[in-house]
């Protein structure tokens, strides 16, 4: 029986994908393979290798002083993925494949402006299928756009993801696959959890919740991407070539109610104490913290205390804050917020209940608590989250 070649395909591969000679030769046969699949292909990069390579974007920052401005950082981050996607571009020449390549702004890429964690607005492909007209291969320096006044943004760690994904949406891509240098999605970090598992489907709206509480497979706002589009998506190892995780647009019904559990980011724990009207004491305690650039999490508020936290890097910059209006507050940390996710998990009965007690049978203290439809999160001490990871993990997962 013939099989029909798609039209276009999109794929991404991450630095890691590409930090070597070698395996940007990896990356190039990948390329070779996919255009047995599809008549078109666009490769969307990121930059070269991770810290303390010569063109990683960690590499970049430490070049200039903390001082620097988020958009003249903005300005020098989006240096390495234009690298990448140069240097890419000349290795599918190398192999025989007609390639070019374009910065994101080149691309058509519109962010909404905001410096260091912009969101693309729009795609304007004109460029991209004219030189897809030309090349078999068009490749595109992901985490990158242009601003509405000209400036360039990056889209925050993670963001050739949601660059793949929402060109995929625009070209109206017949796929898009990420390559990923871990074997599958996991039910937790394996690096962590000894015992987690590999998913070979998942729905968007869990990856999507997953990646928010902290799992670093898929950049959440292309989990996000997906799930409001019919875009087909998949994660491919990058050392197989093989598909090993399908992501789908709704949970299967056969599949289990709680998905993986994750860790968070390092974070500080405030309890702060007010007086007067909580609606008042609230607002402006939360519009100084907001004013000076720190973004909160794992609110709770109880008459006129308030709990939150804040990413441990900026707990002194939040004490001088608290310090200097006379509000009363305690800290704790270093913490860590743990969570479980799964969308099937609405509605149904005892599952926080499980949840505490799976903490409790390992002496983990919760220290805090937060839910929604698809989560339930525990902030912990960050030297019980490994233990709060592995037990909830036989709990749910096992």
């Amino acid at each position: 029986m013939l099989t029909l070649r798609k039209k276009l395909l999109v794929a991404k591969f991450g630095g890691t994908s590409l930090s070597s000679e070698q395996n940007r030769t990896t990356a190039a046969k990948h390329c070779n393979s996919l255009l047995r699949e599809a008549e078109k292909l666009v490769v969307v990069v990121s930059a070269m290798g991770s810290s303390g390579d010569p063109y990683a974007t960690d590499t970049l920052l430490d070049l200039v002083s903390t001082g620097s401005s988020i958009r003249e950082k903005d300005r020098l981050m989006v240096c390495g993925e234009v690298i990448s996607a140069l240097v890419m571009a000349s290795t599918l020449r190398d192999s025989g494949i007609s390639a070019e390549a374009l910065t994101g702004w080149e691309a058509g890429i519109a962010t909404d402006g905001v410096s260091g964690n912009a969101r693309i607005v729009s795609i304007d492909t004109t460029r991209i299928e004219e030189s897809l007209a030309n090349h078999s291969v068009v490749v595109i320096a992901g985490f990158q756009g242009i601003a509405p006044m000209g400036h360039l943004n990056t889209l925050g760690r993670g963001g050739t993801d949601t660059s793949a994904v929402i060109l995929g949406i625009a070209l109206n891509a017949d796929e898009v696959l990420l390559y990923k240098t871990v074997d599958s999605v996991y039910t937790a970090d394996p690096e962590k959890v000894p015992s987690a598992q590999e998913l070979d489907t998942i729905s968007a709206e869990d990856l999507r919740q997953m990646a928010w509480q902290g799992a670093k497979v898929v950049h959440p706002r292309a989990a996000e991407a997906a799930q409001t589009s019919d875009l087909t998506l998949k994660v491919r190892s990058f050392h197989t070539g093989e598909v090993v995780t399908n992501v789908v647009a709704k949970p299967l019904e056969d599949t289990r109610y709680i998905v993986g559990v994750a860790a968070g980011h390092v974070v500080t724990g405030f309890t702060v104490t007010g007086s007067g009207e909580p609606s008042s004491f609230f607002a402006g305690l939360f519009r100084k913290i907001a004013d000076s650039g720190i973004s909160m999490d794992m609110f709770s508020v109880f008459g006129c205390s308030v709990a939150f936290t804040v990413p441990v890097e900026y707990t002194d910059g939040v004490r001088q804050l608290l310090d200097s209006t006379g509000l009363l507050y305690k800290t704790i940390g270093p913490c860590v917020k743990v969570s479980i996710v799964g969308a099937g998990m609405h509605g149904l009965r005892g599952v926080m209940a499980r949840f505490c007690e799976a903490l409790e049978r390992v002496d983990v203290n919760a220290l805090q608590t937060v839910d929604s439809h698809a989560t339930i999160s525990a902030l912990v001490l960050l030297d019980q989250r490994d233990t709060a990871l592995r037990e909830l993990h036989r709990e749910f997962i096992e």
